[in-house]
């Protein structure tokens, strides 16, 4: 139990109430494209030095935004932990941590940020043996870590779409954008920037 949840907040009520302690700017604008710059970088960095994992981005129309990276999670952290109905994942991304091992960065608060700020995301896994994903919306977990017949044969990838419910028509139109996709690119090196709204007009990531 963090501190947050003494308070008698949930952490995704938290964030999505106090958004300005967790994310960079003012407005839904840039509140949008630091979600963004965040949900990037945090997809390249793991807990073994400060080298970045190679992270491929694409955009589709909603906008909907897909990241593929080849981190492979643990098999033991495929399972339920010792007490708890949840997987590591599903756990992962629905707490606030406090100190802890360290992971990958997505499922540290980055993971816990993006969903109380998405109507919907995605999140596959595989270690090349078995594929897993989960679901999650707005804070909460829309299905448990489970089998997976999609998604990547080695490596992880996550989806989302930004909740229209927080940010409006102007923040989600600016954050697939050519200036932000155009900065995100010149940030980092690591970073593949596959397709952009305007490459595709149609299509399903789900």
């Amino acid at each position: 139990m963090t501190t947050l949840h003494n308070r008698g907040l949930w952490p995704h009520e938290v964030i999505r109430t106090r958004t300005r302690m967790f994310l960079e700017g003012t407005d839904g604008r840039e509140q949008a494209e630091a979600l963004l710059r965040l949900t990037v970088e945090s997809m390249a960095t793991t807990g073994d030095g400060p080298g970045r994992l190679p992270v491929v981005f694409r955009i589709w129309p909603g906008p909907v935004f897909e990241l593929t990276c080849p981190w492979q999670v643990a098999q033991s952290e495929f399972l339920s932990r010792p007490g708890s109905p949840l997987a590591f994942i599903d756990t992962r991304m629905l707490t606030l941590p406090v100190g802890g091992p360290s992971t990958w960065a997505l499922i540290l608060a980055p993971g816990v940020i993006l969903n109380a700020l998405s109507s919907r995301v995605l999140l596959q896994t595989s270690s090349g043996a078995s594929r897993r994903e989960s679901f999650y919306s707005r804070g909460g977990l829309i299905s448990p870590l489970r089998d997976s017949t999609t998604g990547p044969s080695n490596g992880s990838r996550v989806v989302f779409e930004l909740d229209p419910l927080f940010f409006d028509e102007a923040a989600r139109a600016h954050v697939h954008s050519d200036e932000v996709l155009d900065a995100l690119a010149a940030r980092f090196s690591w970073l593949t920037i596959a397709q952009r709204a305007s490459d595709v007009r149609a299509g399903d990531p789900w």
